[in-house]
């Protein structure tokens, strides 16, 4: 058997032995992104390193458990030979733990950051940047690291006070210059800190990009630089973690030499597994040990009251068991359903084909989704656009939740700078769609049906012409009767070419009983946009319209069709 380092020989013992409870993607980060990096002839344990760095648990009111031990060894040990340079290279750069809610993640960072600024990892101006939704939320980690460096035990007074400084936001480490600071993802000025080290607090909370990008940018100039997450699932679709989450299930599953990413991903496999603490574990590694036992009888409790807080499932299985579900009773679909329909349609979209187009426009000073439907057979692919009024009065707040302005930079979505989303700008858009495909109908809801008209009519479109009508006007008993169907395609995976945003707006909308029919309405109405699931739902009321197969309309020339 091959050793490597005895604190990830432990964690192989552990995991391949079956001794511990785990999930299949906790044998994957093993057997395709750590373990096939540690056999390569270029990679080495600076198991001195490692050792040293552990020294320093004797600070902490806790002890390091067998994961937290593992993933040390391998942030803070794993080397890249790079022969010629002044210094061989840290393995991983990225590192994501995303585990349940109680494992301890804090007391993670907390250790983390200690060595980081310490002499035993020895790198000058080595600066930490903690990064979370909020100032309390941040403060967590800077505190308890500060409440260690100001009340040591008698013992180990001179030792921290020579080595570390704590005052209200940051704590220094003197011997490395090297400062651990609190951030947030409102925070402003995030530039030329000369960031070492970007640790990120509950990233499924927000999606600030430009943010983030503006602190990475500073990697580079200090040694050995570190991209960390650390944290929970949560409810919020559609934001930064889901992006990655999917890129951490490709570096899962299939071992890639080039890969600096190191993941281990904790949660339940099977819905069920949710009442039966011992496969909890799966999501919380920590409840293995009995120094957690508080948690372990709280966690009980909570399955144990379950049937009578059922307001209260949904938040479990994100937190407790990283296995996020959504609400059933009201969702469209569930968030593994929407994200299967961002696949490619499995029918070539060609010019000249024939579609339907539909608008949701309710706030010309907010939101307006466009779609265009194309069909072939069961499947209905999907093209989106929305636009966006620069002053939508919650434009900001939903900023810091969804990726706009990432969106705009892929071509998504539009931001209008004027008061308002002119209906000609909604038409123009249609018209670009009619000068490529067959537009035949569009579908709009009748509630700025004047304003849209007049600008439709100006690319061919009517909704009152007595000899060519194109333009359907949805009613409240279209959406009743279309919504059993578009429920149906979604469970089937049978729309195509979504995009984020698309995801976002479905994973928004919830469905309303409406006297044995179904309705659709915003989960909460402030800063849950429906417009781009809304203008879907207009489109489908008309979808019968299209040709069951993909095909191009014919034309006849003469004697001669094409």
């Amino acid at each position: 058997m091959i050793t490597y380092q005895k604190d990830i020989d432990e964690w192989i013992y552990l995991i391949h032995g079956n001794h511990i409870e785990h999930c299949k993607d906790v044998e994957l980060s093993l057997d395709n992104n750590v373990i096939p990096a540690l056999n390569r002839p270029d990679v080495y344990i600076d198991a001195d390193r490692i050792e040293k760095g552990l020294r320093l648990e004797k600070y902490f009111p806790f002890k390091l458990l067998p994961w937290e031990r593992y993933q040390f060894a391998v942030i803070s040990g794993m080397f890249l030979r790079c022969p010629g340079a002044p210094y061989d290279d840290i393995y991983f750069h990225t590192i994501y733990d995303i585990l349940g809610r109680g494992a301890g993640k804090n007391g993670f960072i907390d250790f983390l950051s200690f060595y980081f600024i310490s002499p035993y990892h020895g790198v000058h101006g080595y600066n930490i940047d903690l990064i979370a939704n909020g100032e309390d939320q941040a403060a967590t980690s800077i505190k308890d690291v500060g409440d260690i460096v100001r009340n040591p035990a008698p013992q180990y007074r001179r030792a921290i006070a020579a080595n570390y400084r704590a005052l209200v936001e940051s704590v220094t480490g003197l011997k490395t210059n090297s400062i651990f600071r609190l951030n947030t993802t409102s925070t402003k000025n995030k530039d030329s800190k000369r960031t070492g080290c970007i640790v990120y607090d509950e990233k499924h909370q927000y999606s600030d990009l430009t943010n983030m990008n503006t602190l990475k940018s500073g990697f580079g100039k200090v040694q050995w630089w570190r991209e960390i997450t650390i944290t929970t699932d949560g409810n919020l679709r559609g934001g930064v973690l889901d992006t990655e989450k999917e890129q951490c299930s490709q570096i899962l599953h299939e071992w890639n030499p080039k890969n600096r990413t190191f993941v281990n991903w904790f949660h339940i496999e099977k819905e069920n597994e949710w009442k039966d603490i011992k496969k909890i574990v799966k999501a919380n590694p920590s409840i293995a040990d009995p120094s957690f036992f508080s948690l372990k009888t709280t966690i009980e409790q909570e399955i144990q009251l379950m049937p009578t807080t059922p307001e209260y499932y949904s938040e479990f299985m994100a937190k407790r068991c990283n296995y996020p579900m959504g609400d059933r009773e009201i969702e469209v679909a569930s968030w593994d359903d929407i994200v299967a329909c961002t696949k490619t349609p499995s029918f070539e979209i060609k010019p000249g084909m024939t579609c339907v187009g539909a608008v949701d426009y309710s706030k010309t000073d907010d939101f307006v989704g466009c779609t265009a439907i194309f069909r072939n057979g069961d499947e209905y692919a999907i093209k989106h656009h929305s636009f966006i009024c620069e002053k939508s009065p919650r434009l900001e707040t939903i900023r810091a939740k969804v990726p706009i302005d990432e969106w705009v930079k892929q071509g998504i979505c539009t931001i209008v700078h004027a008061v308002e989303i002119s209906p000609d700008t909604v038409a123009e858009w249609f018209a670009e769609i009619a000068r490529t495909y067959n537009l035949i109908w569009i579908a709009i809801d009748d509630y700025r049906l004047s304003l849209l008209n007049n600008a439709f009519n100006k690319i061919g479109f009517d909704a009152f012409s007595k000899t060519s009508k194109n333009i359907w006007i949805v009613k409240r008993v279209d959406v009743m009767r279309i919504a059993p169907t578009v429920i149906s395609l979604f469970a089937r995976h049978a729309f195509s070419g979504f995009d984020r945003m698309m995801c976002w707006y479905t994973n928004n909308t919830k469905q309303v009983q409406q006297s044995g029919n179904i309705l659709f309405d915003k989960i909460e109405p402030r800063l849950r946009k429906t417009d781009g699931f809304m203008a879907l739902v207009h489109g489908m009321t008309i979808a019968d319209k299209l040709p069951e197969t993909n095909a191009l309309p014919t034309i006849t020339i003469g004697s001669y069709t094409y």
